[in-house]
């Protein structure tokens, strides 16, 4: 059973904070939800994710648009906060699926720096996918999709507004720091490209009820 708590030495911090709800966010299957203790563990974790960035085995640059530097396996960190955050991911998916199980597949960070962006993907081996946002980046006033993560899926109302099955309006679901969502892996997401010179920090999992016997092929796409 996973522990209520996570603890950072003599501090511990609430898996689930109280009183803290679930949102549908434009589609039933798709639900996020805001934490508000993030100055708690965010400058540690964003310190982290920095320093994995500059040399470290599992850090791996990648194509541009396939949304620019990933750290893979959050679980081999030694970070007290990487690990809140994740259980916070298994814990939404359970909430959200009504399961007893949790068991994440795949888990990288991703730091897009000036230009990076994701082509259109769905994600493999996975019934639904969670999305943290850790640090947004900088705004971009004459280009105000800049860095936005969005739905661009045939499937989605908010996608299809002129016509039935034809995409004409990414589904931009609005995210800040603090924010985690989660939706069906099979969705088709996009990043638009960034533009800020800050770094945009994002955390995802890909999460299924049972475990996966064979091993995951971490693609460029991720």
């Amino acid at each position: 059973m996973v522990s209520d708590v996570v603890h950072f030495g003599l501090k511990t911090i609430d898996v689930w904070p109280p009183d803290l709800e679930t949102e549908i966010c434009g589609d039933p299957t798709i639900r996020k939800i805001t934490f508000t203790d993030t100055q708690e563990y965010h400058p540690r974790l964003v310190a982290k994710i920095l320093e994995l960035e500059e040399n470290h085995r599992l850090r791996k640059r990648y194509a541009r648009g396939a949304g620019g530097t990933k750290i893979h396996h959050l679980e081999q960190w030694l970070s007290s906060e990487a690990e809140l955050i994740s259980v916070r991911a298994t814990a939404l998916f359970k909430r959200v699926l009504d399961s007893e199980q949790a068991v994440i597949d795949v888990s990288w960070a991703n730091v897009y720096r000036t230009g990076d962006y994701c082509m259109p993907h769905s994600q493999l081996r996975s019934t639904a996918s969670v999305l943290y946002c850790l640090e947004p980046g900088d705004e971009d006033p004459d280009d105000p999709q800049s860095g936005r993560f969005c739905f661009v899926d045939s499937r989605l109302r908010h996608c299809c507004q002129e016509q039935e099955g034809c995409v004409t309006t990414p589904f931009v679901p609005g995210m800040v720091s603090g924010t985690m969502l989660i939706f069906p892996s099979q969705l088709v997401h996009t990043v638009n490209p960034y533009t800020g010179k800050r770094p945009r920090i994002t955390m995802s999992w890909n999460i299924n009820k049972d475990a996966i016997l064979t091993s995951p092929q971490i693609a460029e796409t991720e």
